[in-house]
């Protein structure tokens, strides 16, 4: 005989409902994303509603197998996502209280809807669904115009696991993820995103189970294998894995040969790609990779300078400029090197280098990469940056973060940098969503998580800027940045910035427009300056840069 709780259809608590056979959370009739474990959790605390559930519980029915790894915290990324889904503030509940060191409460009242019960609300959808059967019925017949793109897979390369031990093993697993998360983000642009190396990079020492990466990442397979290598032959190992069963769909094994390790890397991700896509998509047409042929020193400098630049540190970017120019002077014609330099230099401009200096060498070197590849993402990227923050050219900066989606959507450092483009010129619904997009391609970026918090600011959301900055503390606990973004927040919704000197304020921003300030393309949004508005000199200011 069924169980009453396996009788419950909906579970409904202020403006959501979960749907429980259906696994959708919705609000408003719209659903709201979120990754199978989280959704099961939600139902765990809302079938629970008033009752201390232990983070005890929680693990024995979610992770039941065994499987799970670093649960504590896993389960506060979990708590952070479900609380994201519902606009929840950690510090002040409506929904999710937290129980130091025992377990969480759910605090609304819920109404559970049974299998079979369908009130009058729920009577009129279903002709709102009949007349959208006849509508579909119509439009096979007749036709219609362009159909809405389907929702994309969401895939994730976890790093190879190393057989064969040894720096030069590693170093050809690390080219190998560049060179998968490449192929895989132009594989299918429009049917499968691709989350970014900086999530899956953190499971590189850990070997996770499959259900954990799925509940971190929100991804429906994973792509996961080994690699050994001896000299000039690797063996290569991939397998794609559905999260939802952990079913293994496809897996094949390489044996390659060659002196040249960028060219075995290029080769063996050129074939685990079209494996992969011809499993997802069985009518994928495969193309021919493009490959530069590199000398092994170029490629080894290039190598050591993407080793660099992830340490992120301006010293360490200093010093993998250097190497991505020794590459780039033992090839000329080495795109991949003066793209990523060039990356390099916009990322010191941020850090706090002179702007004057690195975003114009940024710029150069961009501009070689493209002339060298058209369809260099990096560069793209990069050259966009220099335009909007230091050149303040909105419409050319918008043309080449557009570019660099178009070759590859699932490029998650565009979608974050074209965010701030488009709130700065007033276009906050779409910045938010580009960000939105950014999180969800690489959702354990510390980065894009606070920047998130910042640019909420600078849409004047001063609420969600704290709970957002809250959410990256929870990723991260101690984030200096995310305390900082919360301290300011706190100032705006008081209206404390707007106490200020204005005559002092305008002639700072007057010399900072002399010193070509790297802060000025955020002028109309600073909340620090909304009291200006209107005032003469700060609108002829806008005027000077081109914001008006």
């Amino acid at each position: 005989m069924p169980s009453a709780r396996s009788k419950v259809a909906l579970l409904r608590f202020g403006e959501f409902e979960l749907d429980v056979n259906g696994g959708q959370l919705r609000k408003g009739g719209v659903q709201v994303k979120l990754p199978p474990q989280p959704l099961q959790a939600l139902q765990l605390l809302a079938e629970n509603a008033g009752e201390l559930l232990t983070r005890e519980k929680l693990q024995k029915e979610i992770w039941s197998d065994g499987t799970f790894v670093d649960f504590d915290r896993n389960l506060n990324v979990c708590m952070a996502q479900i609380r994201a889904a519902l606009n929840d503030d950690p510090d002040a509940p409506r929904f999710i209280q937290t129980v130091p060191r025992r377990g969480y409460r759910f605090l609304p009242h819920v109404d559970r809807v049974m299998a079979g019960a369908f009130p009058i609300r729920w009577i009129w959808l279903a002709a709102i669904a009949a007349a959208g059967a006849v509508l579909a019925v119509y439009v096979a017949r007749h036709g219609t115009g362009p159909q809405a793109p389907a929702a994309r897979v969401m895939l994730a390369a976890l790093p190879f696991e190393n057989l064969s031990g040894g720096p030069e093993a590693d170093e050809f697993i690390d080219g190998l993820a560049e060179e998968l998360m490449s192929q895989f983000g132009s594989l299918a642009p429009a049917r499968l995103g691709v989350i970014a190396r900086t999530s899956v990079m953190r499971f590189r020492r850990t070997h996770p189970g499959i259900r954990e990466v799925g509940h971190d990442l929100g991804v429906d397979y994973v792509v996961e294998g080994t690699a050994r290598r001896s000299g000039g032959r690797v063996r290569v190992t991939a397998r794609l894995i559905k999260v939802m069963d952990q079913a293994q769909v496809w897996t094949s094994a390489y044996e390659l040969e060659g002196a040249e390790a960028f060219r075995l890397e290029q080769e063996a991700a050129a074939q685990i790609a079209a494996g992969v896509a011809g499993a997802l998509f069985q009518d994928h047409v495969r193309r021919q990779g493009r490959f530069h042929a590199v000398n092994r020193d170029s490629y080894e400098a290039y190598r050591s300078g993407r080793y660099l630049q992830d340490k992120g540190t301006r010293a360490d970017l200093e010093r993998s400029i250097a190497k991505f120019d020794n590459a780039a002077k033992l090839d000329p014609a080495y795109a991949e090197a003066y793209a990523a330099m060039a990356d390099s230099y916009v990322a010191l401009a941020r850090s706090g280098s002179a702007a004057g200096e690195t975003f114009p060498q940024a710029a150069a070197a961009a501009r070689r990469a493209i002339e060298l590849d058209s369809a260099a993402v990096e560069a793209h990227n990069a050259l966009a940056n220099d335009l909007f923050w230091y050149e303040w050219k909105w419409s050319e900066a918008e043309q080449h973060f557009r570019r660099a989606l178009e070759i590859n959507p699932s490029y998650a450092p565009a979608h974050h940098d074209y965010a701030w483009l488009l709130v700065a010129l007033g276009r906050t619904e779409e910045g938010l969503t580009s960000l939105q997009r950014a999180i969800a391609l690489d959702p354990l970026s510390a980065r894009i998580n606070i920047d998130s918090g910042w640019l909420l600011l600078q849409a004047h959301r001063f609420e969600e800027a704290i709970r957002q900055a809250r959410r990256a503390l929870d990723l991260e606990p101690g984030l200096a940045e995310a305390q900082a973004c919360i301290k300011r927040a706190q100032l705006a919704q008081k209206n404390a910035l707007g106490n200020a000197d204005k005559s002092k304020m305008l002639d700072e921003l007057e010399r900072a427009f002399e010193s070509h300030s790297l802060m000025l393309p955020l002028l109309e949004t600073e909340p620090a300056y909304t009291s200006l508005h209107g005032n003469p000199r700060f609108e002829a200011l806008a005027r000077k840069i081109g914001l008006r």
